[in-house]
């Protein structure tokens, strides 16, 4: 690798590291929050005149909640693909397939950047980010949840 290879090779193992570590904190607020929020909304001890509009408000929130981390996480998994299939361009010796913004070396690759489809992304989710992928799920399932909870409620 090239000197100005080594140095995009470390901003965007830094980039990839980062959204890793996002991929593994984001699904567990959305359990722990919605968890909370489930538990409150059906445990609270308070006048029946109020439990409607309480239990509607906490669900309302934790559904919006939810459903907005779980999007965040389905972006953040689609670059983390970005940055791998940079990553492994680089390391194959063709970093200048890598398109770059100027004479900037690019940090955040889109996967469609780099010519991948949804098919593509989706493929490699699957295959080579498979825990990554359960989260997604998990998250995609307790957001189902709450918007169950939410629909029963009114």
């Amino acid at each position: 690798m090239a000197n100005w290879d080594e140095i995009e090779y470390s901003q965007i193992s830094a980039d990839w590291r980062h959204r890793d570590n996002l991929t593994w904190q984001i699904p567990s607020v959305i359990v722990v929050v919605g968890g909370a929020l489930i538990t409150a909304a059906f445990g609270l001890d308070i006048d029946h005149e109020w439990l409607y509009t309480i239990r509607l408000i906490l669900l309302a929130f934790g559904a919006s909640f939810s459903l907005t981390l779980s999007i965040a996480l389905g972006q953040n998994l689609r670059y983390q693909v970005g940055s791998e299939s940079a990553l492994e361009k680089l390391l194959s010796g063709n970093g200048k397939e890598i398109p770059r913004a100027g004479s900037k070396a690019r940090r955040t690759l889109s996967p469609r950047d780099l010519g991948l489809s949804g098919r593509d992304v989706a493929r490699r989710l699957v295959a080579g980010l498979t825990g990554s992928f359960c989260l997604l799920v998990l998250c995609w399932l307790v957001t189902f949840v709450l918007i169950a909870l939410l629909i029963s409620v009114i």
